[in-house]
């Protein structure tokens, strides 16, 4: 049931999970399929690539698969940030704005995207906890606070959880956590 994405790479790790040694080490399938694939779009190593891993996928579209699936339930929370994650955020926030207003009228827009991603990215770190940004941070979180919340609950009523993140450095902000919680 997992997909595989984004590069030949995802397709080494997974199988080399499932099955060690099928496509060999890593360097020998960034050598034989990755480079040719990847850099040369060589159709003999797709094909090669694709005759090895064919018996280990099932290829189905979502449409196949979508009645087979229960209906989607998605629940939205809102939390609120602390006060002083608040006032970092505010700041951040004007100091980007600031910025990309000023390389915007220097470049243009279309060569300022670049900018504007990497605030946005930034302001969103900032909005799940400070410390992502900032190791110095030793304040809390609105975000952390409700999650521990939440995840208390689930745990006292027996549940599992399964917990995501974009951001992996925020994952380890909830190992911590859940180590001193034990």
């Amino acid at each position: 049931g997992t997909p595989i994405e984004n590069t030949l790479l995802d397709v080494w790790s997974q199988m080399n999970f499932l099955n060690r040694g099928l496509l060999g080490s890593y360097g020998y399938f960034e050598k034989t399929f990755i480079r040719p694939i990847e850099k040369a779009a060589d159709p003999r190593q797709t094909a090669e690539l694709r005759r090895i891993l064919d018996p280990f996928i099932l290829r189905r579209t979502k449409r196949q698969v979508a009645k087979e699936l229960p209906p989607k339930v998605e629940k939205v929370h809102f939390c609120e940030m602390t006060p002083e994650q608040a006032e970092i955020y505010e700041k951040v926030k004007s100091q980007y704005r600031n910025e990309i207003l000023d390389h915007i009228n220097q470049v243009g827009m279309s060569r300022s995207r670049l900018k504007i991603f990497n605030g946005l990215m930034h302001l969103r770190q900032l909005a799940l906890n400070p410390v992502l940004k900032d190791v110095d941070y030793e304040g809390t979180s609105g975000k952390d606070d409700e999650i521990r919340y939440m995840l208390q609950r689930a745990l006292e009523g027996k549940h599992k959880v399964l917990l995501f993140s974009q951001f992996v450095s925020y994952l380890a902000v909830f190992e911590k956590m859940l180590q001193a919680l034990g």
